[in-house]
């Protein structure tokens, strides 16, 4: 009977992984080819491919597991956006997994821990799973992960465990890692009486993250990057916080207000005597690692971030008001069923829909790229192509150095396997230590090149350093344009 009620289980884990991976292939392959987050870190991680060094070569402010990693499944799948958002898909399939594993875990019934997750995923139409391949949703993964052990283990061998996914979300975005971090160690300190116990267990938790810490900066040495990963990771934090702080006004109030629900429904269940003590554990755990993942938010308060950020405030939510309502449970578990139907069956024929429509695009005579190109599988106008292959062709055929200075610049660094270092990402806290005058002084010191500048204002971001762009205006001369891009030099 056990080994039949665990084969149902697994049959439930592997059907949610199947579902929530199919809806995902269609929304995350059927989207245009342009200059965003996207093709930032595809950039990025075909550079590494090709042979350039992380913090050396390429100015990567995150710490480098996520670019380890994409740079793995390049060198053993191939090197092109198809790729890179089918990982994509898996790691959605496993995030939305282990979701639907803790809820399980709080004896969420399971309609109900469907729904959950179907919100979650729908939440400002499939936002989530549109950021495709990328360093939050791997750090938000390890995140869940931790919790969910947290709430699944209760043996001496659970501190060494968080010690571990703690290092990982560390290695795979450093301010995650110290929110989960501290998230942890205020668990510690709340979930144990005596102060000996909770130093003692503190202290082995932070052991093993030291020691890996000390391992991984021994690798930093040994590669002779240390300097350029303290550089890019750690100098320019002030910078990106100070300069890239972003409001969706929006997502602040929606954040506001799950935020509010969250600690105050949270504290009077924890001081009315309507839960166990189990459930007021589980609340607990639940209450600070939402807090401490909301501070994931600052300083680009926009959809992409408050998603992430409310992440584990909706899990406890909706733990909470189950667990109040419990009773009722069977009388809204048919109406669940229906709701869930019906949810599914529209995102499922959503994303079928957008899977044929991008398997006709890519299957046409028409189609650019193929598969040994690194934009295969992105989807792009023939005017666009044109344009960008013009541009291309410039940079190409161009006896000097030609540095496209601008968010665009991965448009045509990438098809020609060109790196320009900072110049290729000029965003203000990208820039290492010495920030948007260190970048004023390599412009400075070159020789035999011209810069491509976009005209549109509207069309530049806000990441973008607008200092060193009116330096190069100021300094250099224009002689000429292409493609929408004004030619220094």
């Amino acid at each position: 009977m056990k080994n039949l009620i665990n084969k149902i289980k697994g049959k439930d884990n592997i059907a949610i992984f199947i579902l929530f991976f199919l809806i995902s292939l269609g929304i995350s392959l059927n989207i245009s080819l342009e200059a965003n987050d996207e093709i930032w870190n595809f950039q990025n991680i075909y550079k590494m491919y090709n042979g350039f060094k992380i913090y050396e070569e390429i100015n990567v402010i995150i710490t480098p597991l996520f670019f380890w990693l994409a740079e793995g499944i390049f060198k053993i799948f191939g090197a092109n956006l198809f790729v890179f958002r089918i990982s994509h898909c898996f790691i959605m399939a496993i995030l939305f997994l282990f979701t639907y594993k803790i809820l399980k875990k709080l004896n969420v019934p399971k309609t109900l821990s469907v729904l959950t997750i179907l919100i979650i995923a729908l939440n400002e139409f499939f936002l989530l799973i549109r950021t495709c391949f990328n360093y939050n949703n791997i750090a938000l993964l390890f995140f869940i992960i931790g919790v969910y052990y947290l709430i699944n283990e209760k043996t001496r061998k659970n501190v060494y465990i968080q010690s571990v996914i703690t290092f990982l979300i560390l290695l795979t975005k450093q301010n995650m890692g110290v929110y989960y971090l501290l998230g942890n160690i205020i668990y510690l300190s709340i979930s144990k009486n005596n102060v000996k116990e909770k130093i003692k267990e503190n202290l082995k938790y932070i052991s093993v993250i030291l020691l890996g810490g000390i391992a991984f900066i021994l690798y930093l040495i040994m590669d002779n990057n240390l300097y350029n990963f303290v550089n890019y990771a750690l100098g320019g934090i002030l910078e990106f916080a100070n300069e890239n702080l972003n409001f969706d006004f929006s997502s602040i109030v929606f954040l506001i207000g799950i935020a509010l629900i969250n600690i105050g429904v949270s504290v009077v269940f924890l001081k009315k005597n309507l839960f166990s003590s189990k459930e007021k554990e589980n609340i607990k755990i639940l209450l600070v690692f939402s807090l401490m993942l909301s501070i994931a938010c600052y300083p680009i308060f926009n959809w992409t971030h408050i998603i992430i950020g409310t992440y584990l405030m909706i899990i406890n939510i909706v733990y909470m008001i189950y667990t109040l309502f419990q009773d009722f449970k069977n009388s809204i578990q048919n109406i669940l069923k229906i709701v869930n139907g019906i949810i599914i069956m529209i995102m499922i024929i959503f994303s079928a829909y957008n899977m044929c429509m991008w398997v006709n695009t890519i299957t046409d005579d028409g189609y650019p790229y193929s598969w040994e190109e690194p934009f295969f599988g992105g989807i792009i106008g023939e005017e666009e192509y044109e344009k960008n292959e013009r541009v291309s062709n410039y940079i190409e055929e161009n006896n000097k150095n030609v540095i496209v200075f601008s968010n665009r610049a991965a448009l045509y660094m990438v098809p020609l396997n060109r790196n320009n270092g900072d110049f290729d990402l000029p965003f203000k806290g990208n820039l290492g230590i010495k920030g948007e005058q260190g970048l004023i002084e390599k412009v400075k010191e070159m020789e035999n090149t011209q810069f491509l500048i976009y005209k549109e204002e509207n069309a530049n971001i806000y990441q973008e350093t607008v200092l060193v762009k009116e330096y190069i205006k100021n300094t250099k001369k224009c002689v000429g344009e292409i493609e929408g891009f004004e030619i220094y030099e």
